[in-house]
C-alpha cells in the first residue's frame, strides 16, 4: 500500500511538474521577465520580489537588502530550479490526493483522481486567489507572515468545506462547509496600506489569468495521473 502511494504519487508530480514547466515556460514565465523589466530587472537586493512555484502556488520573498541573496539566473538555469520546484511540489501534492482518495473508501482510478484534482485546485489556487490573486514583482503586499497565514487558513478551510460538501451526506455538516469555505473571505485576506504596481494593469491581470489556467491544469494532470497509476500498481480490485 505504502509502496503503491509513493511511486504513484512520484510518476503523477513527475507528469504534472513537466507538463506545468512546459507551460509556465511560454505563458507566466515571460510575464514574470516583463515584470522584473518594468521594476529595474532582475531580482535585486533590497527589494520585495513576487516569486512563484509558478501557476499554483504564489509566495513571496521578502529581501532585507542583504547583498549576498542568491537567486537562479534568467534563462536556463531558473527554468531548471522552477522545473525541479514544480516536480517536487507536485509530488507532495500528489502524496495528499492520493491520501484522501484512500480514506475517502471511493474505487481510485483516473476519473476519481480527476475530481480530487479538481477539489486541489480549487482549495489551492482558486479559493485563496479571491484574497490574494497571483503577484508580480514589483506588486504592492500585506506582510509575508500574515498572507502566508491566511493563504495556510484559506487552503484548510476550502479543503475542509469541500470534503463536508462532497463526501457527507448530512446536511448540517453540508451548511458547516459552506460557512468554512466562506469564512477565510467574510474575515478578508491581509491588503497593503496601498495598492501599487510598477508594471501595467493589463500586465497583471493577464499574469494572474495565466496563472489560474496553468494551476488548472496543473491539478488535473496531477488527480488523473496519481488516480490512475495508483489504479494500475493495485492491480485489479
Amino acid at each position: 500500500m505504502l509502496k503503491n502511494l509513493v511511486l504513484s504519487a512520484a510518476a503523477a508530480g513527475l507528469a504534472a511538474g513537466l507538463v506545468t514547466a512546459a507551460l509556465q515556460h511560454v505563458t507566466t514565465t515571460p510575464i514574470i521577465l516583463a515584470a522584473e523589466a518594468f521594476e529595474g530587472g532582475g531580482a535585486s537586493p533590497g527589494r520585495d520580489h513576487g516569486a512563484t512555484v509558478e501557476g499554483f502556488v504564489v509566495a513571496t520573498h521578502g529581501h532585507d537588502g542583504a547583498s549576498d541573496v542568491w537567486a537562479p539566473a534568467n534563462g536556463l538555469e531558473r527554468s531548471l530550479y522552477t522545473s525541479l520546484a514544480t516536480v517536487v511540489t507536485g509530488i507532495g501534492f500528489a502524496l495528499a490526493l492520493i491520501a484522501a482518495m484512500v480514506l475517502s473508501s471511493r474505487r481510485i482510478d483516473g476519473w476519481t483522481g480527476l475530481g480530487f484534482g479538481a477539489a486541489g485546485f480549487a482549495a489551492v489556487a482558486l479559493a485563496p486567489a479571491l484574497g490574494l490573486p497571483p503577484e508580480m514583482p514589483g506588486s504592492a503586499a500585506a506582510d509575508l507572515a500574515d498572507r502566508q497565514v491566511w493563504w495556510a487558513v484559506a487552503v484548510a478551510a476550502t479543503a475542509g468545506g469541500l470534503a463536508a460538501l462532497l463526501l457527507t451526506r448530512n446536511v448540517g455538516l453540508r451548511i458547516g462547509g459552506i460557512v468554512l469555505i466562506a469564512l477565510p473571505h467574510i474575515v478578508g485576506a491581509p491588503q497593503p496600506a496601498a495598492f501599487a504596481s510598477t508594471a501595467p494593469a493589463e500586465l497583471a491581470a493577464h499574469f494572474a489569468a495565466a496563472s489560474l489556467v496553468v494551476s488548472a491544469v496543473f491539478w488535473a494532470v496531477l488527480g488523473a495521473a496519481a488516480g490512475a497509476t495508483h489504479a494500475r500498481l493495485s492491480g485489479p480490485g
